[in-house]
């Protein structure tokens, strides 16, 4: 399809030159950029199709190969800009439908050129009765765009701050390893005072208390992630923004916890997991790992719900209790 995208005035297509740029404007027909400067050299002039007087600054690069797609998007944000009241704006659903309905007849007719006179007169005395609620809602929108706008921003910070740290705990956990290797191997050769069991002893104490270390970095990284949202939300305008006029009956959701019966001994928590040195005996993840969805504390526990899960099971209880 590309010799089809061509310039209506010099003939020239997007297959003869693949640097071709089209410009449209708001009666949807489109010009190269070339055309555009010879024929716009002062701020307005008829376009070489429709004959419609169009002004140079509202040309904008194509963005569709259907030109009335373009014109549609342009038509539709500017009926949205007068056109703009919001469903908290109307006391029931069918004339909030109504008034959606509306706007939809008022862009096909100015897209086809049905009644596009009456429409834009209807248009202008609309916008004369609701110049208050159309400025009101366009500052409403104004505060959303910025409110989401500063969200993402804030988003991104936050990623990159997330970056930052990992890349840094990955770094110290990566040299922590290094050096707690060699020192394991020079333990065991020169030190005369210490059994190898004990040696073994001694580093496996130096892990643990080094993984207890980064979990609590890690969990502080959370808290700043979480913390920096809280700012941003603390920090906007945020009861400025309406909330919805109706909103749906509904009944609170009431957590209740899933109750597993093991048979077997309680299982541990994370900080007894740490202080029994349980976590001793599991492979320490990387952040290859983590990324993967591996995690030395998930796995030390589905190994320990594994081993004492059923050692209390009494079969002729549980049929006691069926009979």
């Amino acid at each position: 399809r590309m010799d089809e995208l061509s310039c209506p005035r010099c003939r020239m297509t997007k297959y003869r030159n693949p640097s071709l740029r089209l410009l449209i404007n708001t009666c949807g027909h489109a010009l190269c950029e070339a055309c555009v400067e010879l024929t716009f050299t002062r701020e307005s002039a008829p376009c070489p199709e429709c004959g419609r007087t169009l002004r140079k600054i509202g040309f904008r690069v194509q963005l569709f190969e259907d030109t009335q797609v373009d014109k549609e998007v342009d038509i539709r944000k500017s009926v949205l800009k007068i056109y703009n009241k919001q469903e908290s704006d109307f006391t029931n659903l069918d004339d909030y439908n109504d008034y959606l309905e509306e706007i939809e007849n008022i862009v096909f007719n100015l897209e086809s050129g049905i009644n596009e006179k009456e429409t834009r007169e209807k248009m202008a005395e609309y916008k004369k009765e609701n110049e208050t609620i159309i400025r009101k809602n366009q500052i409403y929108l104004h505060q959303q765009r910025k409110f989401f706008k500063e969200a993402m921003e804030q988003e991104e910070r936050e990623k990159q701050l997330r970056a930052i740290m990992q890349n840094k705990l990955d770094q110290e956990t990566e040299s922590n390893r290094k050096r707690n290797h060699e020192e394991l191997i020079k333990d065991l050769t020169t030190n005369t005072n210490m059994s190898s069991k004990e040696v073994l002893e001694k580093h496996k104490r130096l892990k643990l208390n080094e993984e207890q270390s980064r979990l609590v970095k890690e969990s502080l990284k959370e808290k700043i992630a979480v913390g920096g949202f809280n700012n941003l939300v603390s920090g906007s305008n945020v009861n400025s923004i309406p909330p919805p006029a109706v909103e749906m009956p509904s009944s609170a959701y009431v957590f209740q916890p899933l109750v597993i019966e093991l048979f077997g001994p309680e299982m541990p928590n994370k900080q007894k997991m740490l202080d029994l040195g349980y976590m001793g005996h599991v492979r320490q993840a990387t952040s290859r790992d983590i990324g993967g969805g591996y995690g030395s504390l998930l796995t030390c526990k589905k190994a320990l719900n594994e081993a004492f899960s059923g050692l209390f099971f009494n079969p002729e209880s549980i049929a006691s209790q069926v009979m």
